[in-house]
């Protein structure tokens, strides 16, 4: 089985359920399967890499490999639900709030490998690795855009875009190794 579709079980499984299910339940579920795919996850020196794993409904599951030092721009998921799920390494995530239109950091936190959380709709946070790490994103809808900010306060909306294409993670099959 790949893991898109290991993925898509868990959707199909949570859909039949009676409560609806929320991006965070998701990512902790999807988590639980990611580690056998671990050994597939690519890294580059230069810039945190994005995987598809899956596009499915209203859903969108995707991996995202760290070396250490990177960082994501402040940025917002315009509108759209999240969960995280740290799988390798840690995160630090700094949360903002926006007055007069510029971003005011609000809270840091350590997320530690097992960590899970939710990114409301309307969360303006980075994300720091303190490590090699590797993270579980499920989005609802998919994220499409980003609006990105810098001290003065937002400066673009960005298409989401992904780094390598769904053949290196979504289409892997299990092999129980980690990174």
């Amino acid at each position: 089985m790949t893991f898109a579709e290991a993925v898509k079980e868990i959707l199909l499984d949570c859909s039949r359920a009676p409560e609806r299910p929320t991006p965070g339940l998701l990512a902790e579920l999807v988590s639980r399967q990611a580690e056998r795919y671990l050994d597939h996850v690519r890294f580059d020196s230069s810039h945190y890499v994005r995987h598809p794993v899956l596009f499915f409904d209203d859903w969108e599951v995707m991996i995202i490999g760290w070396e250490s030092g990177q960082i994501t721009p402040i940025h917002d998921h315009r509108g759209v639900l999240g969960g995280m799920a740290v799988l390798t390494g840690s995160l630090l995530e700094e949360r903002f709030t926006t007055p007069a239109n510029k971003p005011d950091l609000v809270d840091s936190r350590l997320r530690p490998e097992g960590d899970l959380c939710d990114t409301g709709p309307a969360v303006l946070h980075r994300l720091i690795p303190r490590s090699r790490a590797v993270s579980l994103h499920i989005y609802r809808p998919p994220l499409r855009t980003m609006g990105i900010w810098d001290d003065e306060g937002m400066i673009e909306i960005r298409r989401s875009q992904f780094e390598v294409g769904e053949e290196v993670l979504a289409r892997a099959v299990a092999t129980g190794a980690r990174c």
